[in-house]
């Protein structure tokens, strides 16, 4: 039986952590984990992710993306660069008049913000391909 190096593609998603760009006197965080496939450290596969902002300044944002390749670890696991920009919000929560939603113009008061980051090593390997815990000992993010 021969060994091919990066045969074994794992099922696996990454935790992901960023603070978007400061916006109207304010930021959000982003976090989630990335939508999970199969992959290895040199197939250069990529994530899915998407999410909610953390509500501040009295309103989010949604967000989704694509990460960039693989980027392999000495030892043996891997990472994700990511970067993206936020959805369009107002500057001011909505004023609910009656139940309904207020007549908003084309010029009321909007902006977004830009994030970017690096994942988690894995979350979610299988243990029994190559003796890995479920969550890898840096399961944190920079």
């Amino acid at each position: 039986m021969d060994f091919i190096i990066g045969a074994v593609k794992p099922h696996h998603a990454h935790l992901f952590t960023a603070k978007t760009t400061v916006s109207k006197k304010h930021f959000h965080t982003i976090t989630g984990f990335t939508r999970p496939v199969n992959g290895n450290s040199l197939d250069r596969h990529f994530h899915l992710y998407r999410g909610v902002t953390s509500y501040d300044n009295k309103h989010f944002h949604r967000f989704y993306g694509k990460t960039g390749p693989a980027i392999p670890l000495p030892d043996g696991s891997h990472y994700h660069m990511f970067a993206g920009e936020t959805y369009v919000n107002f500057d001011e929560p909505l004023k609910i008049i009656l139940g309904e939603q207020e007549e908003m113009d084309a010029f009321y008061p909007k902006h977004n913000h830009r994030f970017s980051g690096k994942t988690s090593d894995i979350v979610g390997e299988d243990p029994f391909i190559n003796g890995k815990s479920i969550m890898n000992k840096s399961s944190g993010c920079k």
